[in-house]
Formats: structure tokens, sequence, C-alpha cells
């Protein structure tokens, strides 16, 4: 889910571990359910450092063109990706070749694309649930 509004951006069964060799290390979570997941920390030529999980599929949605010039993930090009509802900024991947006219507001599945979720700007389902509270009016 969104951290900022809630949007259910992505599946735990959507997770799709891309490993990039210019990841500043690569470590495993276990998520609420002990679903494993990698977790990559990246850093952009700015300095800023970011912890991402790769998935297959989201519900975000993407701005093109893609960046061509640098990618964390040799072979493609990035793109930035934001939650449909609030706008948060996130990434999609796609093939460096991939065609320059495709003009599109929402994240192609394909099997050669990807998405990589800012881990911080991600909130599981099951800790979300978590943190709603029950008003003492309605505990019996």
């Amino acid at each position: 889910m969104c951290r900022a509004c809630g949007h259910e951006l992505a599946h735990g069964t959507d997770i799709h571990f891309v490993p990039s060799r210019l990841a500043l290390s690569s470590r495993n979570d276990t998520l609420v359910g002990g679903r494993r997941v990698n977790v990559q920390l990246l850093e952009n030529p700015h300095g800023h450092r970011f912890e991402v999980i790769t998935f297959r599929r989201a519900d975000v949605t993407q701005h093109w063109p893609a960046d061509k010039h640098f990618s964390w993930f040799p072979g493609f090009s990035w793109t930035v990706a934001t939650c449909p509802r609030c706008n948060t900024h996130l990434w999609a991947f796609q093939p460096t070749n991939w065609p320059d006219t495709i003009t599109k507001t929402a994240f192609e599945d394909s099997e050669l694309t990807f998405l990589a979720l800012i881990t911080h700007r991600l909130l599981n389902e099951d800790f979300a649930s978590s943190l709603l509270m029950t008003p003492k009016s309605f505990v019996s």
C-alpha cells in the first residue's frame, strides 16, 4: 500500500526479484506471513539512496519517455511511476530498446517490464491494519 494515501499498489504475489549489479547492498527481509523478499539499496548520481523491492506489476501511473542514459538495471531504462491516487514517486523499468513512440499513462504489464517500489514509501497491508483502532464505544 502507498504510505502517503493507503492506495493498494501491488500484491505480494507480484514481487519479482530483478537483481542489479549496481546495488550497493542486497538483503532478504521476511514480511508478515513469512514471505521472503529481496531488498536492494541503490544510489542515484546525486548521492540519494533508495531501498527498493522489484515487482512484475503494480497499479501505478507511468510517465514516459524513459531515461536511457542512467539505470540501476543495465539493459533497462527507467521512468518515473507514481501512485495513481496521490502521485507519490516510484520507478518503472523497461528494456532500453523499448519503442519511444509508446505513450501510456498506465504501466504496461509485460514480461519485459518491471517496477522498483521504494520501500519507505510503502506499507504492508497487515501492518496498516494493525494501526486501525476500534473506538471504545464499539467495544463490548
